[in-house]
């Protein structure tokens, strides 16, 4: 029987710093009640001596801080073979690309999100577009012929609805550079669930069910979901305990008869995202559930974003 949360098959991030030097439209980063702190180096090393022993692999050198805040990103994504760091790009000058691309990085995501320079301050607020900019321009030149993955973030939300994934492709002449590609991320309120400027109400998980992330922040503890932005519903601490230990306690089978219960007093996270329950909702919730089971084994996400980009 296949364990509730199965860490072969689950996404797994490390914040390496719950700090930002940006604050964004859909981020919760000003009330995160937690502090914005790096995760001690020994912390990191034991992270990484764990994970590699149980052969487990992580997705991403990020949750809700900025990475490239981290004093050794270079020396962490070196410990963390084949994980991808995700940037608002504000502080990727030609330096600290160099400096990364020196390192072991496999992917890098350039958050740029939109290139209207009008809807761009709206998204990330405190950025400065032309730095952005300029800043993926040199990067996708430092990149070209190595061997990594740069995907550059276009939004999918209502302001940027009028733009397509070919425009920011044409904006960044990414004919030119084979190592790069768009992706396009929807915009799920990480604060609300109602509808905000941002995106329209929902309803329902996101991530298709509960248990599929493994992500533990800077100050060690672990939570099984990537929208859990304050921790309220961890699961483990990594200062204390293994991943073995962690995934050994009742905690995750204590969440799964909470969530089947609807307790959302013991699952706060997810009573948020479960705040609106009309009938249509639930049939857009119901509709969400089987994209997630056909993303399985079919790019259905992908298509759809495109369909509806450009209708």
């Amino acid at each position: 029987m296949r364990p509730i949360l199965d860490i072969r098959t689950a996404k797994i991030a490390v914040e390496l710093t719950s700090r930002c030097n940006l604050r964004c439209g859909m981020c919760p980063m000003g009330n995160l009640g937690r502090p914005e702190d790096d995760m001690p180096w020994w912390l990191v090393e034991k992270v990484a001596a764990d994970f590699a022993a149980n052969g487990i692999r992580v997705r991403w050198l990020h949750e809700m801080g900025e990475p490239l805040l981290y004093p050794r990103l270079a020396e962490a994504i070196d410990l963390f073979p084949g994980a991808g760091v995700s940037t608002n790009v504000m502080m990727l000058d030609e330096a600290y690309g160099r400096e990364l691309l020196a390192s072991s990085l496999a992917r890098i995501r350039l958050c740029v999100d939109t290139i209207n320079p009008e809807v761009y301050p709206q998204i990330r607020r405190g950025g400065d577009f032309a730095t952005v900019v300029a800043n993926i321009r040199g990067f996708l030149e430092l990149s070209r012929g190595r061997d990594i993955r740069v995907e550059i973030q276009r939004m999918v939300a209502l302001q940027t609805a009028a733009e397509s994934a070919h425009d920011l492709e044409a904006f960044f002449n990414l004919d030119r550079y084979p190592q790069a590609t768009v992706i396009e991320k929807t915009c799920e309120g990480l604060d609300t669930a109602d509808a905000t400027d941002f995106h329209e109400a929902y309803y329902g998980c996101f991530q298709g069910y509960p248990f599929r992330w493994f992500v533990v922040f800077a100050d060690g503890r672990v939570t099984h979901c990537c929208y859990d932005w304050d921790g309220s519903q961890p699961i483990g601490d990594m200062k204390t305990q293994t991943v073995r230990e962690i995934l050994a306690a009742n905690t995750v089978e204590r969440y799964l008869a909470a969530f089947k219960a609807k307790d959302w007093q013991t699952l706060p996270r997810c009573g948020e995202c479960y705040r609106n329950s009309s009938g249509k909702a639930v049939v857009m919730d119901q509709l969400l559930q089987i994209g997630h089971k056909l993303e399985r084994v079919l790019p259905v996400k992908q298509v759809a974003r495109r369909i509806i980009n450009r209708s």
